[in-house]
């Protein structure tokens, strides 16, 4: 049985930090799929279920440890309230485990991560550096697709790597880029592994300042903004430094006064009757003689016409009804138009006299039968 008792104190660091700690140890040797979903659990306080999981994963692969991680693990089991007695299945190998991991920069790693993390790297404190690199060896029992992209971040003493390493996890995931995340604070020694993937890593984001917690996607200092004008200004450099310029820069707007706005009472409805007839009513309410007579005004003298269709003449005289003609040169095209209208509205109105004649005539007619009785 492990002693867990024996080594060291907790060397100032959490239980959360030093599971996470040695899950850094152990980048490479366990499944990708696995490391996420244990830092997961850390930064949502599930301790035990991280520490479990990362001790079953070593133990269902055949993983080899060394005394020390053994050691820890139990202690981290023990202070979870998880069964310490989990470590005692683990493969011990005292051997210095050897890297054969082989790490790429080309291929642009690290493209889309900085607008991805724009935002998320504007609430995290302490951020210091992001690096990108591919890794084309498999990782674990159970590797997934290769190559697999490896994001690494250097946090400060003001950072929480189990929280930082969810949230950079997050960001990227939802912007559809697949990777796996190694947060590493200040005072932790590198693996072998870590070492050899920021050698080959490209950067990604670096901030301009070792004390300072604002992000910039440019390790160069940013120039001072260029004043507001109304033509668009193309975007250099990184939206975060664009975004927190302009908030420092612009003056505040005035705030209007709420005043508050009475409407009057909706206004009666006129009645019907006095409701102003439409030009269509007008016409529609002419004698066929009538209409004949406008037809005639709009053909000699289009200005009568109009006067009469608005209805300012006493319609007293009744002339024949010329023959339409539509291509007289004297007419112009408001007249021909005009001319159109009234010829529809006519027939249409012949077509609404018919109908009512026909509907009077078969109601009289069955009025008489139903009134004749037998002698």
């Amino acid at each position: 049985m492990v002693e867990v008792h024996d080594g060291p104190p907790m060397d100032g660091f959490s239980v959360p930090l030093r599971l996470h700690n040695l899950l850094l140890a152990l980048a490479g040797r366990i499944d990708d799929s696995a490391l996420t979903e244990a830092r997961e659990l850390i930064a949502r306080a599930h301790i035990d279920e991280a520490v479990e999981l990362t001790t079953g994963t070593l133990i269902a692969g055949r993983i080899p440890v060394s005394s020390a991680e053994q050691r820890e693990l139990a202690l981290v089991l023990e202070m979870s309230r998880s069964d310490a007695t989990l470590a005692n299945d683990l493969l011990v190998d005292e051997a210095e485990p050897v890297s054969t991991h082989r790490f790429t920069g080309e291929n642009a790693p690290e493209f889309g991560i900085a607008e991805a993390l724009d935002r998320t790297l504007q609430v995290l404190p302490d951020v210091r550096s992001v690096h990108a690199v591919w890794r084309n060896t498999p990782a674990g029992s159970v590797p997934g697709a290769l190559p697999q992209r490896v994001v690494l971040v250097e946090l400060g003493p003001e950072g929480n790597p189990p929280a930082v390493a969810f949230r950079v996890d997050t960001a990227l995931r939802r912007a559809g880029i697949h990777s796996v995340v190694e947060v590493s604070g200040p005072g932790v020694a590198h693996s072998e592994y870590h070492q050899a993937a920021s050698a080959a890593a490209s950067p990604a984001w670096v901030t301009g300042s070792t004390t300072s917690s604002s992000s910039s996607y440019r390790s160069e200092p940013v120039k001072p903004p260029a004043p507001v004008t109304s033509e668009p200004l193309a975007e250099s450099g990184s939206r975060h430094s664009m975004r927190s310029s302009s908030t420092t820069t612009a003056p505040p707007e005035p705030v209007a006064p709420v005043v508050p706005i009475v409407s009057p009472p909706p206004a009666p409805e006129p009645p019907r009757k006095a409701r102003s007839e439409t030009r269509a009513e007008r016409t529609a309410d002419l004698t066929p003689a009538e209409v004949a007579q406008l037809r005639q005004a709009l053909a000699e003298d289009p200005e009568k016409g109009r006067e009469i269709a608005a209805g300012k003449p006493s319609m007293h005289e009744v002339v024949e009804l010329p023959a339409l003609d539509l291509d007289d040169p004297s007419l112009s095209e408001r007249d021909r138009a005009l001319l159109r209208e009234l010829h529809a509205e006519l027939a249409e109105r012949e077509r609404a006299e018919a109908a009512k004649m026909r509907l009077n005539g078969a109601s009289r007619s069955g009025g008489d039968q139903r009134g004749w009785t037998a002698p």
